[in-house]
């Protein structure tokens, strides 16, 4: 019995963000990732909408554009602002590791404890 990929939306979706995630060089950019808004639809087009504060604007994604290929999908790429939970967006930029970064936000914050 042969197996079916059973290819769909959230799973075409689920690999663009791992393509986003492969690109990303920072903190900043793989939060950008996470909570990207992507959409994919039967007509053979997705939308990928990136926090120009934590994914650069000029920045392209090799790796999402080779899965959206052997989707065969074409990718609309699109920013917003603003959706970062944390003042100071700019932070992500200057660390790999999620623990250096959210220290920098609590020292940011001035010691406030999370909650």
């Amino acid at each position: 019995m042969a197996l079916v990929m059973d290819m769909d939306a959230q799973k075409a979706e689920l690999l663009l963000r791992s393509a986003l995630l492969d690109d990303a060089s920072n903190i900043g950019e793989r939060l950008a990732a996470l909570s990207a808004d992507i959409r994919v639809e039967d007509d053979g087009e997705a939308w990928i909408t990136l926090d120009m504060d934590l994914w650069p604007e000029d920045k392209d994604s090799p790796q999402a554009e080779a899965i959206a290929k052997m989707l065969w999908l074409e990718i609309d790429w699109s920013s917003t602002s603003g959706t970062f939970p944390f003042a100071w967006p700019g932070l992500g930029e200057h660390s790999d590791k999620t623990t250096t970064y959210f220290k920098m936000v609590l020292d940011a914050y001035g010691g406030q404890k999370p909650g």
